[in-house]
């Protein structure tokens, strides 16, 4: 029996009942929120391992409640449920820190393997990270999720850090997107999708991953994804950094 414990933020009663039975029955423990505000008021109390929210609750959207558990759970692993198929509301439910997306009506099959694979990434059975991994400029630190470039601390989601330790950790190698798929979603992705692009894009952006730091973050069409580094950076790899106070 699983030890994970599940919040549901859904307001029709009987979908929610249904599916607290159905988690249940695999062995989750599962409280039920029929209000974005019921949630956001125990929240920071109880401990989840996971929450599972509905994109359309009256109070609030699914998206605003993301944004806020984010405010103070930054990693906090989220599944969305949504009858919305537009890419713009997939961006927006990404940027928001959903890390999977499960249509309506809901199928319980893929939705039990979603759970499983967003549980099994967060708690590491996926990939095993350097402690730290320095290049030029750049500093990543695991332990909080956190880049140092130059002055700057960035704080990223757990999904978009886990994407660039893999960057930072082979640079000047080519990731196919496949293979960065297996490793931070555990699983292949559809040729056409655009998951992984979003998070480049977004990656780039944050880190300013351009040639004039000496590093950027290139695309390979159809491919994949690479991190060029120049030989300066290269050989600066090695050079203590000094973190911000």
């Amino acid at each position: 029996m699983s030890n994970y414990q599940i919040a549901v933020v859904e307001d029709d009663a009987l979908f929610a009942a249904e599916l607290e039975e159905f988690l249940s029955g695999l062995g989750y423990g599962v409280t039920n929120y029929s209000s974005a505000q019921k949630f956001l008021a125990n929240v920071r109390q109880k401990d989840y391992d996971l929450l599972i929210i509905d994109w359309s609750i009256p109070d609030l959207s699914g998206i605003e409640v993301l944004e806020y558990v984010r405010k103070f759970h930054p990693g906090k692993p989220s599944i969305m449920l949504t009858a919305r198929t537009d890419r713009g509301d997939i961006i927006r439910g990404l940027e928001a820190g959903a890390d999977d997306f499960v249509s309506k009506p809901v199928d319980p099959e893929i939705l039990c393997l979603r759970i499983k694979s967003v549980l099994r990434r967060y708690n590491g059975d996926v990939r095993v990270q350097p402690e730290s991994v320095t290049l030029g400029a750049y500093f990543l630190c695991p332990s909080s999720s956190t880049v140092y470039f130059n002055d700057d601390a960035i704080i990223l989601p757990k999904r978009e850090f886990d994407m660039a330790m893999l960057f930072f950790s082979k640079p000047n190698r080519l990731l196919s997107r496949q293979y960065l798929a297996a490793a931070l979603w555990g699983k292949v992705i559809d040729y056409q999708s655009r998951t992984i692009d979003t998070h480049v894009a977004r990656l780039r952006k944050k880190l300013k991953l351009n040639p004039t730091c000496g590093i950027s973050l290139n695309a390979l069409y159809g491919f994949g994804y690479a991190l060029q580094a120049d030989m300066h950076v290269m050989k600066s790899e090695q050079e203590p950094l000094a973190l911000p106070a």
